[in-house]
């Protein structure tokens, strides 16, 4: 749908559903309500209008009812919507220096990933997004993704050797999966479902949480855990709104969103490991993918993308993002 056309379906949509409060924050995201970041996020609705005695509202939009994460992204740029959350990989094309975390093994576990995105590169992300009309919020996590694939498990390295996958319509993800013999053919999330029934594909990568939500063990028989990249949903509200708040509202809502990002990691986190038994109990095969292996594909899938990402973000602050890794 045209921007300029769901401007015009929302701007009907919000008249309808017009308050009393003195601040609306009008939230919109592309997952179910099931989801942790749906559960997290009326968290955030529920305390926001208690603690501002009702004077700021907040309005969520779930399931894509305003558009994919690029549509709501731009809505957000314009203001017609306040906040959106979208994957880091998704939003790469609106903030060209989000593509550094579309590296492979960058982080070793959760509680790295955290700390790295809570601190000082977390902080240059935001300050990219500035420029691009965008206040981060801070970082919301999908989890690290694995693979499910109705062919064969994923043990080893070779195994990847002409897996027909769905990849996002990322052209450097894309030459990653190329560059270890992987088919990767890039889909709209909306597709993979019919696509993995119709055997377009073999396989997907995703977070644990959705292949369970989505029902891919409905048509897929593996769940291979590769843990290869870690995606981050980044949390993201119009630069402008947010400096024209009040410092009350300002400090208020920078709080619990604070509260919202943590609730949402434990949901996550808590969700995986639920989904994982449950993937288990449907009848799929679970299997790990050995550590040898995951760090060759790593290595081999990096080093084709160094040099695209580089020239995407910018050799500086590519340097400047992996020396804080370190930190």
């Amino acid at each position: 749908m045209k921007l300029s056309m769901l401007i015009t379906v929302i701007a009907g949509l919000f008249t309808a559903s017009a308050s009393m409060a003195d601040t609306t924050i009008r939230i919109g995201h592309a997952t179910p309500e099931v989801s942790p970041i749906h559960q997290s996020l009326l968290y955030f609705e529920k305390e926001i209008e208690k603690r501002s005695n009702g004077d700021i509202e907040v309005e969520i939009y779930p399931g894509g009812q305003l558009g994919g994460v690029k549509e709501m992204t731009e809505l957000v740029q314009s203001g017609n919507i306040t906040m959106a959350t979208g994957a880091s990989v998704h939003l790469s094309s609106t903030v060209n220096e989000l593509a550094v975390l579309d590296q492979f093994l960058l982080f070793a576990d959760e509680e790295t990933a955290r700390n790295v995105l809570d601190g000082k590169a977390g902080e240059s992300l935001g300050k990219a997004m500035e420029k691009q009309g965008l206040k981060s919020m801070g970082f919301m996590e999908l989890g690290f993704r694995s693979f499910t694939n109705n062919r064969a498990p994923l043990d080893s390295y070779e195994a990847f050797e002409g897996l027909r996958m769905r990849s996002a319509d990322n052209p450097i993800a894309i030459k990653a999966w190329r560059s270890v013999d992987a088919v990767p053919i890039a889909l709209a999330w909306g597709e993979i479902y019919s696509s993995l029934q119709q055997n377009l594909i073999f396989g997907q990568e995703s977070a644990l949480s959705s292949m369970l939500v989505e029902r891919f063990f409905e048509v897929q028989d593996y769940v291979s855990l590769t843990n290869h990249i870690y995606w981050p949903e980044l949390w993201m509200a119009n630069l402008e709104w947010y400096q024209d708040l009040s410092d009350k509202d300002r400090k208020l809502i920078d709080e619990v969103a604070r509260e919202t990002i943590l609730l949402q990691r434990d949901l996550t986190l808590k969700t995986n490991n639920e989904t994982l038994a449950a993937l288990k109990e449907k009848g799929l095969k679970v299997n790990e993918l050995p550590l040898a292996d995951r760090e060759r594909l790593g290595k081999t899938m990096n080093a084709a993308i160094e040099s695209d990402i580089r020239e995407k973000v910018g050799s500086d602050f590519y340097d400047e993002f992996m020396s804080n890794l370190q930190q």
